[in-house]
């Protein structure tokens, strides 16, 4: 008798915790999936190659270029041929093609209203006038800004553009030769140039001050006003992910994510020329950043952290093996598949 009873409390024990175990693990499943949104597509195999199916998605030319999406999600644009090729995303109809005599070279739809800031290349040998003009979007009305050229030497394309409509000034990083050169537009006053003679992956600037970040090719991130901001963490190799414009009264600054490129494990957030915040990263498989005037984003391969959200940690949207990150508008992620086409998906709130 004994003996049963010691069996029979060994019995209750192990299925106890098998039970406990089994709810622990359903648990944590639970809480992973509401950790991230689930993309809803369908996936299927045929002659052993992944296609994804949708009844709503965006086909896009192989041979398109800068594909952007509009703020209020209501278009999509892409370059080809010269022409800026504008759709309805409703519909997925052309609603207009924005030619000029000479190629567009580059386009940059704002991130706040419906308005394209383009450039026209005119090049003569190896010099080219770069001439800038705007586009609404619902007016179709072009503006054109004569006093505004840009004379270049060795041209090879517009890499980047940072703006600030709340300043009316923007920056734009031009490849020339084998260097870039960067300059300060004034939509409405001047132009200058105000660094050259270097590689400059990728710029940034503040939405209420004239202040401007950039980044160049050996990991290093500078201040318009001068100064490394490398500096402040031991001339690590930092990435310019981001900036969050966000202010909660009028005697707060904007904050520049940095991303410690020697670890991966790390951002750094940096207020007033201080460090105000560390975000240690589990994961450093980092594919790409995304940032526009305040979200900054980190994209992993299977999902996507909000870094300026209440919870840096939290999974704001999950990935499929079968899509690759494209850009955020509002609460939409775009994703474009195997086969050039653009899907979306919704981003969970983290507030």
């Amino acid at each position: 008798m004994k003996k049963v009873f010691i069996t029979l409390i060994v019995c209750i024990a192990v299925g106890t915790g098998l039970t406990f175990g089994i709810l622990g693990a359903v648990n944590r499943y639970l809480y992973k999936i509401s950790q991230s949104s689930y993309l809803e597509i369908n996936t299927y195999r045929t002659s052993n190659q992944a296609e994804i199916k949708s009844t709503d998605m965006i086909s896009v030319p192989d041979n398109a270029d800068l594909l952007q999406f509009a703020y209020n999600n209501k278009y999509y644009a892409y370059l080809e041929d010269g022409s800026i090729h504008i759709y309805t995303t409703e519909d997925k109809k052309e609603y207009d093609i924005v030619t000029e005599e000479n190629p567009i070279c580059y386009y940059y739809m704002l991130y706040d209203k419906n308005l394209i800031v383009y450039f026209i290349e005119d090049t003569y040998g190896s010099n080219t006038t770069l001439t800038i003009k705007s586009y609404e979007i619902t007016t179709k009305k072009k503006t054109v800004f004569d006093d505004n050229d840009i004379y270049v030497s060795n041209f090879k394309r517009v890499k980047d553009i940072t703006f600030s409509p709340l300043v009316n000034i923007f920056y734009v990083n031009i490849v020339t030769g084998n260097t870039n050169s960067i300059y300060r537009i004034d939509l409405f006053n001047s132009i200058s140039r105000v660094k050259s003679g270097s590689i400059y992956d990728k710029i940034r600037m503040f939405q209420h001050n004239d202040r401007l970040y950039y980044e160049d090719t050996a990991g290093g991130v500078y201040s318009s006003y001068g100064g490394s901001v490398n500096s402040m963490f031991n001339y690590t190799d930092l990435e310019l992910i981001g900036i969050d414009s966000k202010l909660a009264s009028k005697d707060d600054y904007e904050k520049l994510y940095l991303l410690d490129t020697k670890t991966n494990d790390r951002v750094y957030v940096v207020a007033g020329g201080e460090l105000i915040d560390t975000i240690m990263l589990s994961d450093t498989d980092v594919v790409a950043s995304y940032n526009e005037y305040n979200d900054v984003y980190l994209i992993y391969p299977t999902y996507i952290l909000n870094l300026t959200g209440k919870n840096p940690y939290k999974r704001v949207a999950k990935l499929s093996k079968y899509v690759s990150f494209e850009a955020i508008k509002g609460d939409t992620v775009y994703l474009r598949t195997s086969n050039n086409k653009i899907i979306t998906t919704t981003l969970l709130k983290n507030d």
